[in-house]
Parts: structure tokens; sequence; C-alpha cells
């Protein structure tokens, strides 16, 4: 089985459940040692399934290694300590997976300063500090990989007239993924401009985000799963996310990228399984 990952050491931000579980446990299959960030470590102390202790049984038991890091990234004092304590127990940082992210899903008027601040906090400050902590590593390695996931939100409602029969119109005027939306177009827009700023140090800077939604225990427990025809499986943005992480920047950086369209042009149109060891049943794009 390719082990494409080898020697490489991989932070991933919201490792606990959803997307940024299955993509830690990808790149750990494929040989990457990998540290694993997120508020829950315990299960059962979090209203939703998922923690990083379940996703470190995972990977171990899948002949991985990787360590636990709490940490709530809304507190810088907090995010400090991630990728120093990353580089004592792997020796450097070569890949940072900026996937933990924070929304409340009101309207804009509804929504408090600290909601605001909180959501930026999260979805913009947080890849930015870490990706700044660690590029010193990265530098030293000779190269680096950022990938920030992003979101389909950030695509503009269309303007009046409107028709509230649309279920995105619908979505934007009932649930409020307005200042959300709004922290991922600057994420967007910071991965546009870092990738430039670091490609002399031959570290790579993407966004990804799903074509379709994903059934992540998240996106369950707000809805936004209930009203969509197709889902995509966590697989497919771990596949994505394995390509981002691995391809030379001077190839692949500065794009504003959807999981299965960036498997497509990478001429992939499987999905293998987290393990790495099979293709993913039933499941074809």
């Amino acid at each position: 089985m390719p082990q494409r990952l080898v020697g490489k050491v991989a932070i991933v931000t919201g490792a606990s459940r959803g997307i940024g579980a299955a993509i830690a446990k990808r790149l750990a299959a494929e040989g990457a040692k990998v540290a694993l960030v997120a508020r829950t470590v315990e299960a059962g102390t979090n209203r939703l399934a998922g923690s990083l202790n379940e996703t470190a049984d995972w990977i171990r038991s899948h002949g991985g290694e990787c360590l636990c890091i709490g940490a709530n990234l809304a507190k810088e004092e907090q995010r400090s300590h991630i990728v120093p304590q990353t580089i004592a127990g792997f020796g450097a940082v070569d890949i940072v997976i900026n996937n933990a992210a924070w929304c409340r899903y009101q309207t804009t008027h509804e929504q408090t300063l600290k909601d605001v601040r909180q959501t930026f906090e999260i979805n913009v400050v947080a890849p930015l500090q870490l990706t700044a902590q660690a590029l010193p590593s990265m530098k030293e390695r000779g190269a680096g990989w950022v990938v920030n996931l992003s979101s389909a939100t950030v695509n503009h409602p269309k303007p009046a007239p409107y028709d509230f029969s649309e279920r995105y119109t619908k979505f934007n005027l009932n649930d409020g993924p307005s200042i959300y939306a709004a922290s991922k177009a600057a994420l967007e827009r910071m991965t546009a401009g870092q990738a430039i700023e670091l490609a002399q140090f031959n570290v790579a800077v993407n966004t990804l985000a799903p074509v379709e939604a994903v059934m992540s225990e998240g996106a369950i427990a707000i809805g936004t799963v209930d009203a969509v025809a197709h889902l995509e499986p966590e697989e497919a943005m771990a596949e994505a996310a394995l390509e981002l992480s691995c391809r030379p920047a001077h190839q692949l950086s500065g794009r504003i990228l959807l999981s299965l369209d960036l498997l497509r042009e990478l001429g992939i149109h499987t999905v293998k399984t987290l393990d790495g060891r099979e293709t993913l049943p039933d499941y074809t794009f």
C-alpha cells in the first residue's frame, strides 16, 4: 500500500469528529504522524459524538502514530501551544490542516458581537496563527503544506427580486449563514495571499470545500443536511485533502478548490476508504 506521507508530521484541527477526523485518519494511513487538535478529548464530554481519543484509537489500531492536543481555538493562549507541543512530540511540522470551524446559524441582526468575534477568531485568526507558527519548521524542512477548509456558503445569494421557494434563499433567510460565510470568504482571500507570500519557501496553501453536504455530526446537529438531495462521503474530502498535503507547491497552490472537482482534475476517479486499503464501495462521481 502506498505510504505517501512517511516522514511527514501533520496537525489537523477539529479532529474529534466529522471531516477533521476523516482527514486525520487518511493522512495517518499514508504514514504521517498526526497531531490531533480539538476541544473534545474524552468521549462523552460533548453533546456531539466523537472525541480525540476515539480518533487516536482508530489511528493506532491501524498502525499509525498520533498525539492528542486539547485546545479551544477561540483562545489565543490555548492555540499557542499546539505547534510547540507537536514539535516536542514529533520533531517538526510539515502539514497544517485548518479544519476546525465555528458558526452560529442566525441572521446577522440576531448575532451578538461575541458570536461574530468567535466565528472570526476560530475560522480566520486561528488558521493564520497556526500557519505562522508552523512556518519556521516548514522552512527548515524545505517544504510545507497548508489546507484551509472552506464552505460553499461563500457563494453569494442571488440579488432581488428573491424567490423564497429556492432552497438556498430560504436557507439564508431562516438559518442565517451570512457571518459564517463571511469568515470563510475572508479565509479564502487570506489563503490566496498566503500562497504567494509563502511560495518562496516552497509552502503550498490552498482551500478545500465539499461539493455536496457531508453527513458529519455537526451538520446533522444544526440540520443543514436535511434539505439537500445529495451527500458527499467524508472519504472524498479526506482523499482531496491528502492530495493537497503532498503535491509540490509549484504545481498546486493558491487554489480555491472543491473536493470532487480537484480529484477529477488530477485524474482520480475513485475514493479510498480511510485506511487507504480499498476503494470506497458504491460511490462514483
